[in-house]
């Protein structure tokens, strides 16, 4: 039975009726309240909108099933997100020890149009020094688009305007979206792209460890090449 005598902590005065917050605030600076008074959980019903009056327990069990069933679709979400992380992985890790065995650009370029291919993308390399017309980028054009993306960012990922984007690819995707990938350590040596036709596929907040990855490859290889040129030559 309940000892009303409890609820004299209540701040109330003799004729000043309780308010909600009243009531809800000492039941916060009171949470043993329902342990002392179990049988008012059996006894307290609440009006449903779909169920008509249920219990306190009822409703406490429907918000734990709610949030048992959040929980699992976390959980599956997270499951999945692994798999495909994992999926990617292995895509990107075979390209890289594809590239290590490449000996000049063009062979480097047939490693990544398959790369592009399995992952459903475009690709573009782009370089500041090369003597081919396709493979070409003025520098000066460059640094307009890295000053308006890029600053002191590593990676641009999202939208481009056609022009940034022709600059980039020869057939850029209609309102695709881009990753957009400086070459170079000690120098700027050019630019890795991948376009989407998605226009929402590539966005800031992605994670973008793969693709730096194999951009930090490209560049290591493409000094090599150099390196080995100059040595043979």
């Amino acid at each position: 039975m309940t000892d009303v005598s409890q609820l004299d902590e209540l701040p109330m005065m003799a004729d000043t009726p309780l308010t909600d917050q009243d009531v809800a605030e000492y039941l916060l600076n009171n949470p043993d309240f329902f342990n002392r008074q179990s049988d008012l959980l059996n006894q307290l019903h609440v009006s449903h909108s779909e169920r008509g009056v249920v219990s306190l327990v009822e409703i406490q069990l429907d918000r734990l099933r709610h949030r048992v069933r959040e929980l699992e679709g976390e959980i599956s979400s997270l499951i999945s997100a692994a798999g495909k992380n994992s999926e990617l992985f292995e895509i990107f890790a075979r390209a890289q020890q594809k590239m290590f065995q490449t000996h000049n650009i063009y062979q480097a370029l047939v490693i990544l149009e398959e790369l592009s291919s399995q992952l459903g993308l475009d690709f573009s390399v782009r370089l500041f020094d090369s003597l081919d017309d396709n493979l070409f980028l003025k520098r000066k054009a460059f640094e307009t688009f890295r000053v308006a993306h890029l600053g002191n960012r590593s990676v641009y990922l999202g939208r481009l305007r056609k022009q940034e984007s022709e600059l980039l690819f020869h057939e850029p995707p209609h309102l695709g979206s881009f990753v957009v990938l400086p070459l170079g350590i000690d120098r700027p040596i050019g630019v890795l792209s991948f376009a989407s036709h998605d226009g929402g596929h590539f966005q800031p907040s992605m994670d973008t460890l793969f693709v730096e990855q194999l951009a930090l490859v490209l560049t290591r290889l493409i000094d090599h090449w150099e390196y080995t040129h100059e040595v043979i030559d």
